[in-house]
């Protein structure tokens, strides 16, 4: 682990995002790259008069210059607050840089990502007026596109910790590649991975075997404490069942794989920022499939 990207909008949400990032850069010493693009489109009036200077035109380009100098110095001075946390609490080995961008938002995270080569990504839910819909889209949009681990936070007060993950599985091929990689991901936090499968009653499945077979798999880290195996018996609606389960396991993080056109893809990631992540309340990590 050694880059994380934390693309950032100055909202509110913006410290916790950076705490997050922060507490997970500190035992492998990473370095991390704040980033933040602004809408850098110009409206060009229409004129039936060519060779007249458009003062429209001129007060969009100064518009889209200052709105780059406040992006410029909102990012100074987040930098700043994150380096004198590293200065504080004595982190040498953490580098913190920026970069402010004007462009369409996705393509330009598309390019930072070619060009950075995070081996993480971490970045809130909610934008600048908790706005669910725009911020909300982006970090799906990240999860989607990204082939790195990519960790969502919700608006919450505190750092919660890395201690206690519970990875939602659909028992699919990869999954026990899934499980060593967040063991060795996490295993600098003692972390305890929750394997979980929400079975709906309904359903006749084969389920139970599944989990075994993965239980047998890592039955060394079952007797270490660092996994354990459970499958929830559910209704239709999982969420009730997910909120029992993170409340009486004290879970910190959700870990999932966002398959495309699978129940898990269409119960974790269709609506991540609508409702299960919000109503959960807990950062979400989302686990390519090539992490392990």
């Amino acid at each position: 682990m050694k880059k994380i990207l934390v693309p950032v909008d100055f909202s509110s949400h913006t410290d916790i995002t950076c705490r997050y990032a922060l507490e997970f850069a500190k035992p492998f010493g990473a370095e991390i790259k704040l980033f933040h693009t602004y809408f850098d489109q110009i409206i060009i009036a229409d004129t039936s008069f060519p060779d007249t200077l458009d003062m429209s035109t001129i007060y969009n380009e100064e518009l889209m210059k200052e709105i780059f100098r406040q992006a410029e110095h909102h990012m100074e001075e987040l930098e700043e607050k994150l380096k004198s946390i590293i200065r504080k609490e004595n982190l040498q080995d953490i580098v913190v840089s920026s970069m402010v961008t004007g462009g369409e938002l996705e393509h330009e995270l598309k390019g930072i990502c070619t060009d950075f080569h995070p081996d993480l990504v971490v970045m809130g839910t909610t934008g600048k007026g908790k706005n669910i819909n725009i911020w909300g889209k982006v970090s799906t949009f990240i999860i989607d596109h990204a082939k790195v681990p990519v960790i969502t936070v919700p608006e919450i007060k505190h750092f919660h910790g890395f201690s206690t993950i519970m990875l939602a599985t659909d028992l699919s091929e990869g999954n026990a590649e899934t499980i060593s990689g967040l063991i060795n991901l996490f295993s600098v936090f003692s972390a305890k991975i929750h394997v979980v499968h929400f079975l709906i009653k309904t359903k006749n499945t084969d389920a139970w075997t599944r989990m075994k077979e993965l239980q047998v798999k890592f039955g060394k880290e079952e007797k270490t404490n660092q996994v354990a195996f459970d499958v929830i018996e559910v209704a239709e609606d999982n969420q009730s069942a997910v909120d029992q389960y993170v409340a009486a396991n004290k879970i910190e993080m959700i870990a999932f794989q966002p398959h495309k056109h699978t129940m898990l893809y269409m119960f974790f990631t269709k609506n991540i920022t609508k409702k299960n992540l919000f109503a959960t309340n807990v950062p979400l990590l989302s686990v390519p499939p090539v992490m392990a």
